[in-house]
């Protein structure tokens, strides 16, 4: 494959970072919008003084930042889910019963666990070591109501995972290896075009600290996309990591230090698992 042939597929590639970008842009203003419009049904922008008026715009800016993030999981199915469809192959949909097998379904559970363990450990490294950038990333969460709000908890646990792996997995991966087709082996093409969707999965967060071990969290779920032929395990994965992080994690790693020891335990406890439900998950045919 020539080199303007393997660039236009990275274009391609490129073009769904650059449509999920200006989706959520457009999602935040009119999350805005509607924040302030319900504000002003509900009465609170009336009688306004200096005293509160800063309390009222916060109020209002965190508002249309939650109601952005679901309108960008909401809209963003039926944009990319079609896209995915006519782009990329007219795949038809495999049975789930067919992939999810007792050992494989078991294999994803130890894997998710392993990556958000890991996941957790870059966070705590990031914390001491980028002490600005951690912060930064903490106002961001609160801004956008994670860990707070219902519907941030939502679209971040159900719609993500089915979204983001169309896109990213799906749409991202397919143009990717396009692009990598015929480089080396088959399983290293497959590397280089999934390091390379990690990276713009983690572009797409727009943060260094969120970016960073969403990267990570790409190459694993690009794994399971590939290993198994279906978008369907990598979207289990996605929300069985985004669910323990949410709802799970704050209590079952209650007793890990904050410092850089305790990161230290987490990112090989994380290496760990995934390297068990790496081996968990080999099947007869592996060993041929």
């Amino acid at each position: 494959m020539g080199f303007w042939k393997r660039t236009g597929w990275i274009g391609l590639a490129l073009l769904g970072l650059i449509a999920s970008l200006a989706l959520q842009v457009l999602m935040g203003l009119a999350g805005g919008v509607l924040a302030a419009v319900m504000s002003m049904i509900s009465g609170m922008a009336e009688g306004l003084t200096g005293a509160n008026l800063q309390a009222y715009l916060e109020t209002v800016v965190m508002d249309g930042a939650v109601w952005g993030v679901l309108g960008y999981h909401v809209i963003s199915l039926p944009i990319f889910g079609l896209w995915y469809y006519f782009g990329c192959g007219r795949r038809k949909p495999v049975n789930p019963a067919r992939i999810f097998t007792v050992r494989r379904v078991l294999t994803i559970l130890v894997g998710s666990l392993g990556l958000c363990v890991l996941a957790n450990g870059m966070v705590l490294a990031e914390e001491f070591i980028t002490p600005g950038l951690f912060a930064q990333y903490m106002e961001l969460m609160e801004a956008a109501g994670f860990g707070v709000s219902v519907l941030t908890m939502i679209a971040s646990v159900l719609l993500a995972p089915i979204g983001e792996e169309i896109l990213c997995r799906g749409i991202i991966l397919h143009y990717c290896r396009r692009a990598a087709a015929g480089i080396g082996t088959r399983k290293m093409s497959f590397w280089i075009a999934n390091v390379i969707q990690a990276l713009i999965f983690g572009i797409m967060h727009a943060n260094f600290v969120q970016g960073s071990y969403a990267f990570v969290l790409g190459l694993g779920l690009g794994y399971l996309r590939y290993r198994y032929d279906s978008l369907y395990p990598s979207m289990l994965a996605h929300f069985l990591i985004n669910f323990l992080s949410t709802f799970v994690m704050g209590f079952l790693l209650a007793w890990v230090p904050e410092s850089l020891f305790g990161a230290a335990l987490l990112l090989l406890l994380g290496v760990g698992v995934t390297v068990v439900s790496i081996v968990l998950g080999r099947e007869k045919q592996d060993c041929k």
